[in-house]
């Protein structure tokens, strides 16, 4: 099969541009290819699924950082070449996943992958190539994830091909030589990228040439241009609040042309949750006059609709967190930064080159637009001379191993001794002497003292036992490492699930919470300080731990404070009161409801290893109402589709308990819920007229 050939057509391009161009004769080897944002690095990716998958007979993985980044690469490679069985698997940590064995290609996240490796998938044994998106994550908090799976990968595949797609670095040869694979470098994008720096009401580019203009005489003029923007803020409040500011100036553009459209996507992010949040209302208002706001805080449906709507020139605004940089494309015209301080852990810092390349890199539209901006603000002149030497002209930071990090170190040995890629003192060398962080410090002495004290850890904590000269997982090691969880929330979490004392809800909501998985705990006001100790103190015999440690943990209130939350949530108390009381986003209360539900399921799977079987039931129930925030007594409605812990709350309390009441009180249903509902669930319920 001509590869290039099929690739130009399934695209509609003419021709392949220089960076591309470089790649074409290395399609049957591994590769690292090093280039800016938006320079069609995916291209490569198709090229080379195409040669391994037709050409070469091999079954490949395609990685990824982010799981909504995984669903989009799925998508349009799956329409692209309907000849390949594509298949997108970024959930469920807890399986082996068999049924991908039959897929030509498998799009996954770096942590699904490592979930993998850990249940021995038997599949993996056919892989040929693995293709690793946004390889420069390696540098990031999931960098080490990434790391050791690799490593895993090539241990298991003595001629495997990676794939490596980075940003520029400038230590990309490093990166290459690791992977043994051959390096391409480009400074090519199809649209250029304009730098500058604005300060009062002018703006200096790197070219030395000029505009005039402060913040808001540019968003007006790129508006009137037609132009999208991005604006990157340093926190959630910010870029709602930008986005709000903005919103006078969006709200005549294209008015008659999309406002029937921007309406109705107003109107399904308002009602993406049951009942709409003041947040939810914000979003909608904004989006109504053609801007938006972006963070973790949105629910994902929400981001969804954000996203989409940008890249089709209906939203011209989104004002974002830096995270919609590493994410998804939605690549502008402008990219505007009113700050590149970020908040730390020494109060507001600077940050790092490589972030503030990774969102003006978002500025310029292949195809739309001729040149892109990218203009970051200064409050004074010493600021401005800064951020031109630092950030406009100045080097980017090399990506360099996060493998030392202790718990990150705790949690991949004992997966490396489950799946047996250590087994000795001996091993334990031989495996690391193979990863990044050994070939940029030349002395892996340090992380095998580390390796071999966190081994001695594992067997105190009952998970690693020795037979003879060799290492090896107990059951209940092998369960913690096949569950995902750091061994010492586990170990502590076990140590709950054997406290003799009778259970209550808050027992196990704390012993969750508890766990480093569930991280960052939620910060409470000082003037509640007191009164949370008062009530912690009270109810400190509900909580599975000795008092002697939980007079000696000072994040012992932090962490009282989040599961009262949690225990508010499935008390029904309502949403827009929860957020106010806790200082949450509807976001965040989904993303930690998604932990607690796993370590749930983790509570579930430890007992019975523990035979510990007074907790399953509990914990199952318990599960389910942090599912859906309700108590015990709905549980039998909000399983059914449509229903939601506010109409199941309507329907118990006009006495239809459970679904088979439904059957006999349909015209009832329809008075409390509307007909549209009422009809969704005959439709479930098989309820005919």
């Amino acid at each position: 099969m001509d590869v290039s050939k099929s690739v130009l057509i399934a695209n509609n391009f003419p021709k392949y541009n220089p960076m591309q161009e470089k790649c074409l004769d290395k399609l049957t080897n591994s590769l690292v290819v090093s280039a800016p944002t938006a320079s069609g690095k995916t291209i490569i990716a198709e090229l080379f699924i195409l040669e391994q998958v037709i050409n070469e007979g091999k079954k490949v993985i395609y990685t990824c950082p982010l799981r909504a980044l995984a669903s989009e690469h799925y998508k349009d490679f799956k329409r692209k070449y309907p000849d390949i069985t594509f298949a997108l698997s970024t959930g469920d940590m807890d399986s082996s996943s068999s049924y991908l064995k039959k897929f030509d290609v498998i799009f996954t996240t770096y942590e699904k992958l490592a979930s993998l490796l850990r249940h021995k998938t038997e599949w993996l044994q056919r892989v040929g190539c693995i293709i690793v998106d946004e390889i420069h994550e390696l540098d990031s908090d999931r960098g080490p994830v990434l790391e050791i799976a690799l490593t895993q990968m090539r241990n298991m595949h003595k001629n495997l091909n990676v794939l490596g797609l980075s940003a520029t670095i400038p230590n990309a040869k490093e990166l290459s030589e690791w992977l043994n694979a051959e390096l391409v470098k480009s400074d090519f994008r199809p649209v250029s990228l304009k730098e500058g720096v604005l300060f009062e009401s002018d703006i200096e580019y790197k070219d030395k040439s000029t505009e005039k203009g402060d913040f808001e005489d540019t968003v007006e003029k790129n508006l009137d241009e037609e132009k999208q923007m991005l604006v990157f803020a340093n926190s959630r409040k910010r870029a709602e609040g930008l986005a709000k500011k903005l919103s006078p100036k969006t709200k005549n553009i294209d008015k008659e042309k999309n406002q029937l459209k921007l309406e109705k996507i107003s109107n399904s992010v308002l009602n993406a949750l049951e009942q709409p949040t003041e947040q939810c209302a914000s979003l909608a208002d904004c989006i109504r006059g053609g801007i938006a706001f972006h963070h973790a805080g949105l629910v994902p449906k929400q981001r969804e609709l954000v996203e989409e709507n940008f890249r089709n020139g209906l939203i011209k605004i989104i004002c974002a967190t830096p995270t919609l940089a590493a994410g998804v494309n939605t690549p502008a015209d402008v990219v505007l930064i009113p700050s590149l301080y970020r908040y730390g852990n020494f109060g507001m810092e600077l940050i790092n080159v490589r972030e503030y390349k990774q969102m003006s890199g978002r500025s310029g539209r292949p195809k739309f637009s001729t040149e892109g901006k990218s203009i970051v603000v200064a409050n004074n002149e010493t600021q401005k001379e800064l951020y031109l030497e630092k950030y406009i002209n100045g080097d980017l930071e090399g990506i360099e191993s996060k493998l030392s990090n202790a718990t990150t170190l705790r949690t991949h040995t004992l997966a490396l001794i489950a799946t047996g890629d250590i087994y000795n003192d001996k091993s334990i060398w031989k495996f690391f002497e193979k990863t990044l962080f050994a070939k940029q410090t030349e002395d892996i002495g340090e992380i095998y003292e580390s390796v071999s004290e966190i081994v001695d850890e594992l067997k105190e904590f009952g998970f690693v036992c020795e037979k003879g000269e060799y290492f090896v997982c107990t059951p209940l090691g092998k369960r913690v490492s096949d569950l995902f969880l750091d061994p010492k929330s586990a170990f502590s979490l076990i140590n709950a699930l054997k406290d003799k004392r009778d259970f209550k809800d808050f027992s196990y909501l704390y012993a969750w919470v508890n766990c480093h998985e569930f991280f960052p705990l939620l910060n409470y006001s000082k003037k509640l300080e007191s009164i949370l100790w008062e009530e912690y103190n009270a109810r400190m015999n509900e909580i599975p731990f000795s008092k002697e440690n939980l007079l000696f943990d000072n994040t012992a209130v932090q962490k009282f404070f989040s599961a009262l939350m949690m225990e508010n949530w499935i008390s029904e108390k309502r949403e827009q009161t929860l957020f106010k009381d806790f200082g949450l986003a509807p976001g965040l209360l989904f993303s930690k409801t998604r932990l607690i539900e796993w370590l749930a399921y983790s509570t579930i799977e430890l007992s019975k290893v523990l035979g510990e079987d007074r907790h399953l039931v509990h914990a199952k129930k318990l599960s389910l109402r942090v599912k859906y925030g309700v108590k015990e007594e709905l549980l039998a409605l909000v399983e059914l589709k449509g229903i939601g812990r506010a109409r199941a709350r309507k329907l118990f309390s006009a006495g239809i308990t459970k679904p088979s009441e439904i059957r006999k009180n349909v015209a009832k249903v329809e008075q409390l819920l509307g007909k549209k509902i009422s009809e969704n669930l005959k439709r479930q319920l098989k309820i005919s007229e």
